[in-house]
């Protein structure tokens, strides 16, 4: 929701700083994963493992066939080819779920079919495509080394072997080879929930009938979207600029929530009071006001054990300080410990300036491509912040220690968009 206030690019000297790498350190240091939960493996795509994930049996269990072909001792068809194939008498079929009593003996050879466990005596398969059957025999027109178009017992996983590391996400593919490891059920942490809190008088819940000089909270319809995208749930409320309101409001959501986030009323007048109604409930608080543009204006502490981020009301501001901090610690609640935007290098299309070299500075900006494929990235240009979030597609990172990149410049950008689109460069 657009605030009465944006950071501006001044410095108030008379202001403690934390600077941007150490305030993330400090959120790093004291969020940490919650509870976990059991569930099916099914119901556990995306959601970070709380422990190894480790295989109870081999798999396959058995030496199968990759192919369907015949199973033959690799020695009988050593010299074989399309000019002399070797002439084997075919003994019996194996099929996938099935076993061959007998014993693949010399100059023998047996029907299988992909999957099937492999004969007793066998030692390859040769596929089909360089065989030819006949009512009593194949012939085979191509040699076969011993273990061709073998899958050996364990080989997909084995038992006792670790299948995802505690801290990864489990993405679909692992799943499924848990559960060939034969494992039903995974240990995840559980996804927070999150309380999202609005304050301000001019401040309005989306769908409510406005007055003179009152705003939408967009912020909060912004944050709560980024907290959907990451699959965590939230509650939200609209809070006036009343400490007993904020104070009241506070203490009700840190009690049920995992972490708390505020929106609004984080900066210096009279009239921004969360923090001193933080600061009267004795939270324990590790820094309020960072060195980085947009969103210095955030503060950071622990209220009754649970994280709260006091974010600035201006949508620049606030959605740099959610993005950069309440949404790191929120993905480190459930248990994902880097930060949730990826990174991606493309070169710089225009020369960017930042407030100061002590700082760091974030500029949305979009993604092009060259035709040869390379990225380009621009800042994006707009007096309307609203516009700018809306457009973006990246963050370009101007580091403490720079005060400017130029042109032509290789970049390390933050990518805002769960994939990566881009128009070609014009």
């Amino acid at each position: 929701m657009p605030h009465h206030r944006d950071d501006s690019p001044e410095i108030d000297e008379g202001i403690s700083y934390t600077g941007y790498q150490d305030a993330l350190n400090l959120v790093y240091a004291n969020v940490h994963p919650i509870a976990s939960e059991e569930l099916p493996l099914h119901a556990c795509a995306g959601r970070i493992v709380a422990e190894d994930l480790i295989a109870i049996i081999d798999n396959p269990s058995t030496d199968v066939s990759l192919k369907d072909g015949f199973a033959v001792r690799s020695a009988d068809v050593d010299a074989a080819s399309l000019q002399r194939p070797a002439r084997l008498p075919v003994i019996g079929s194996v099929f996938a779920g099935g076993k061959f009593r007998g014993k693949v003996t010399p100059r023998t050879a047996v029907k299988i079919c992909s999957g099937s466990p492999i004969p007793a005596g066998a030692d390859a398969v040769v596929s089909d495509e360089f065989c030819q059957e006949t009512a009593s025999e194949v012939l085979v027109h191509a040699h076969a080394e011993p273990g061709r178009n073998i899958l050996r017992a364990g080989e997909d996983v084995a038992a006792g072997s670790i299948i995802v590391q505690q801290g990864r996400t489990l993405l679909p593919g692992y799943l499924g080879l848990a559960a060939a490891g034969g494992l039903s059920r995974a240990r995840v942490y559980r996804k927070p929930r999150i309380a999202v809190i609005a304050i301000g008088d001019e401040v309005v819940a989306p769908g409510k009938k406005l007055r003179p000089g009152q705003l939408y909270a967009s912020n909060l319809v912004t944050t709560c979207a980024w907290l959907a995208a990451f699959g965590t749930t939230y509650d939200t409320a609209v809070i006036p600029d009343d400490k007993a309101a904020i104070q009241t409001a506070l203490l009700k959501h840190v009690s049920s929530a995992d972490a708390v986030i505020t929106s609004g009323g984080a900066w210096g007048s009279e009239r921004d009071l969360v923090v001193g109604v933080l600061d009267e409930l004795g939270w324990n608080k590790f820094f309020h006001h960072v060195r980085m543009g947009p969103g210095k204006g955030i503060s950071f502490g622990l209220l009754q054990g649970k994280p709260v981020f006091c974010l600035p009301g201006g949508p620049a501001s606030n959605e740099k300080a959610f993005l950069q901090f309440a949404l790191a610690g929120v993905v480190r609640l459930g248990g994902q410990m880097k930060h949730p935007l990826p990174t991606f290098t493309a070169r710089l299309t225009h020369n960017i300036k930042g407030r100061h070299l002590n700082w760091t500075e974030f500029k949305d900006a979009y993604l092009s491509q060259n035709a040869d494929g390379s990225y380009l990235v621009t800042p994006y240009r707009n007096l309307s912040r609203l516009q700018s979030i809306a457009k973006a597609t990246c963050l370009i990172c101007i580091p403490e220690g720079r005060d400017s990149l130029s042109a032509g410049e290789m970049v390390t950008v933050q990518l805002l968009a769960p994939t990566l689109e881009c128009e070609p460069h014009r």
